[in-house]
């Protein structure tokens, strides 16, 4: 079974914010770790920096599962993703080998699933203590 887990890495000390810490994503277990980590994970910190992001894609993705729209292409930050109802194709676009693979196509209901679980982590405090996982 993959795990996502989303949590955060001490990223050293500033003289005038203090601890710095940094997002930390995570796949775990699975054959398939390594695509969910460059596909899913690495990209949540481009295509979804805050709670309103997670909200309007977590929307786009009922509009498409729900039948209001059959695709929607959205993301941000050299990512892109078009969201069909057979699932979520992300695209990397500062590689072109990174593009329309196979290995960038994703459930619904995964992509729905982690969504949610980063929006709840972002709310988190940051803190090496906060954490969420995610069983996909």
């Amino acid at each position: 079974m993959m795990k996502l887990r989303f949590s955060y890495v001490a990223g050293g000390f500033h003289q005038k914010l203090g601890q710095v810490f940094h997002w930390q994503q995570e796949a775990i277990g699975g054959e398939n770790a390594q695509r969910y980590k460059q596909y899913l994970c690495e990209v949540l910190s481009s295509v979804a920096q805050g709670t309103d992001d997670c909200d309007r894609l977590l929307h786009d993705i009922n509009e498409v599962e729900n039948g209001g729209r059959v695709e929607i292409e959205t993301g941000g930050n050299d990512v892109t993703l078009t969201l069909r109802p057979t699932g979520v194709q992300v695209d990397i676009e500062v590689n072109e080998d990174w593009v329309g693979q196979p290995d960038g196509h994703f459930d619904l209901r995964e992509w729905k699933a982690a969504l949610t679980g980063w929006r709840q982590f972002l709310q988190m405090p940051q803190s090496l203590e906060s954490f969420v996982e995610v069983d996909l």
